[in-house]
């Protein structure tokens, strides 16, 4: 399966990394040089300099071969403009990273699908790609699911997520220690300082953030 990644930053070249490591053709865009040479040593993956909206680069990046393009640039009107140039050049799937909730309503308008929390979408990657069937409104359960991105309290004991009594339907779905960015499983030790992304019921979602101790000093 083809994939094409437009940005080279934290998600995407997580996602370049993991995707390529599962088996996909993967190519990346990115404007930054340093940015773009690191995506090169990190992944091996094609990576084509220039900037993500520019149609000629997209062509010779054989968008419109792409399975699925994932524009996941710090920047929205970046992300949606090259989404909306994806599809009309032939993509068969297009994800957009959406930074700012406000600017959801355009996006929708347009038809473009969307991952408003960004580390959510190594989960969507890791559990989705392969069926050919991403759509945002079924993973949003259309508003009845809250996804949540904090940072743990100082005072959280380092626990193994197996043992933390989480909510009823909640689940942690990214981690982010450090510089790394993990999917997470029962062995997987949370500590103060991390930053998670956790799915929740709407009624659950603050409980998660005392589970968590968000905001407390020690």
């Amino acid at each position: 399966m083809r994939t094409l990644v437009i940005g080279g930053g934290k998600v995407g070249s997580y996602l370049a990394r993991k995707l390529a490591k599962d088996g996909y053709l993967v190519s990346v865009i990115e404007m930054d040089h340093d940015l773009a040479m690191k995506v090169v040593g990190e992944t091996g993956v094609i990576v084509f300099e220039g900037d993500g909206t520019d149609v000629e680069l997209l062509k010779r990046a054989d968008v419109h071969r792409s399975d699925w393009v994932f524009a996941v640039t710090g920047k929205d009107d970046v992300n949606l403009v090259a989404s909306q140039l994806a599809q009309t050049l032939g993509a068969q799937n297009v994800l957009a990273r959406l930074n700012n909730p406000a600017n959801a309503p355009t996006f929708e308008a347009l038809g473009l699908n969307t991952v408003a929390v960004t580390d959510l979408m190594v989960d969507v990657i890791e559990h989705d790609v392969k069926v050919h069937g991403l759509e945002s409104n079924t993973l949003l359960v259309h508003g009845k699911l809250s996804v949540s991105e904090f940072e743990v309290g100082a005072t959280f004991e380092p626990t193994m997520v197996r043992d933390i009594p989480l909510p009823k339907a909640s689940l942690v779905v990214a981690v982010e220690s450090g510089t790394d960015v993990v999917v997470p499983n029962g062995h997987t030790t949370i500590h103060p300082g991390d930053r998670l992304v956790v799915a929740s019921s709407v009624a659950t979602s603050g409980d998660l953030q005392d589970l968590f101790r968000v905001g407390e000093a020690k």
